[in-house]
């Protein structure tokens, strides 16, 4: 990775980086056209442009998550009046008084419990909950920590959503879709399912492990990706282990994207009435 004037320093022609050998990156950044244009790479090229900043926001939920992402790369530095801030498309500078950083993999991240509170301006409160349900899973912050920090910010934008988020964040949840699925559950007023509940059979074997669950009605609900429809081999395990919750007792409830995206009050309604159901035939 390099600059064009770094190109120019070494007596490359100007027109070579119009080439077909190299593509441009960000700004006045380029790299072998071979190489990905990934979040990292992009990350790095934004530090290039802009020295002493850390990755932040989007960028660095990205980084942290291993969810590779597009859209503009995401850096903070320190407020200094005599500093210029580049103006690069595909770049967003942000100002901070003081500036926090750790390493990952030698980049310089804001740390996730500060880039949980970075992103509550840019985020309504399922997508808040959800970076806050990832961050969780992918690095060593915990729920506990994300609502100390959201309590003692001071002069954070939109830090009332990053405290009513930061309590609603749970360990163990795989995507965000599972996140946008139990919030769904908890703000229409229902109980909220546990994560990751392991279900034994009667000998005490491991049986299943649905992705939301109300074990004392022995309700299981499963979200399924795309994923699980052109994977073979996962919608057999997915039907083997459906055959067996319900060979248990249990009552498993599928829920799609769609299902949540266009048609979320009828995933309420549903698992309303068997939550109903389901208590009323354990009571009989």
């Amino acid at each position: 990775m390099f600059t064009a004037a770094e190109a120019r320093a070494t007596g490359m022609p100007r027109g070579v980086l119009r080439g077909v050998g190299y593509r441009r990156v960000l700004g006045s950044v380029y790299v072998d056209a071979r190489v990905p244009l990934t979040t990292r790479v992009r990350a790095e090229a934004a530090l290039m442009i802009t020295p002493g900043a850390v990755v932040s926001h989007h960028t660095a939920l990205s980084l942290w998550t291993g969810e590779d992402r597009a859209g503009r790369v995401h850096l903070t530095v320190e407020r200094d009046p005599h500093r210029t801030l580049p103006r690069v498309s595909g770049l967003r500078v942000h100002e901070v008084q003081q500036l926090e950083r750790v390493l990952r993999d030698e980049l310089p991240l804001t740390p996730p419990e500060r880039t949980f509170l970075d992103l509550a301006p840019y985020c309504d409160l399922t997508k808040l909950v959800a970076a806050g349900d990832a961050l969780v899973r992918r690095t060593d912050a915990d729920p506990e920590r994300l609502v100390d920090r959201a309590k003692a910010a001071v002069g954070v934008r939109s830090v009332r959503l990053a405290r009513e988020a930061a309590v609603l964040v749970r360990p163990g949840v795989d995507s965000p879709m599972e996140s946008r699925l139990r919030l769904l559950l908890v703000l229409a007023g229902l109980p909220e399912p546990q994560i990751g509940h392991v279900v034994l059979d009667a000998d005490g074997g491991w049986l299943a492990r649905p992705d939301l669950s109300y074990p004392e009605l022995k309700i299981a609900i499963e979200y399924d990706g795309q994923h699980h429809l052109v994977d073979l081999r996962q919608w057999q395990r997915d039907i083997r282990r459906r055959e067996n919750l319900e060979r248990e007792g249990w009552l498993v409830r599928v829920i799609t994207a769609h299902d949540i995206l266009r048609a979320p009050d009828t995933v309420v309604a549903r698992i309303s009435h068997d939550l109903r159901t389901r208590r009323t035939h354990l009571a009989a």
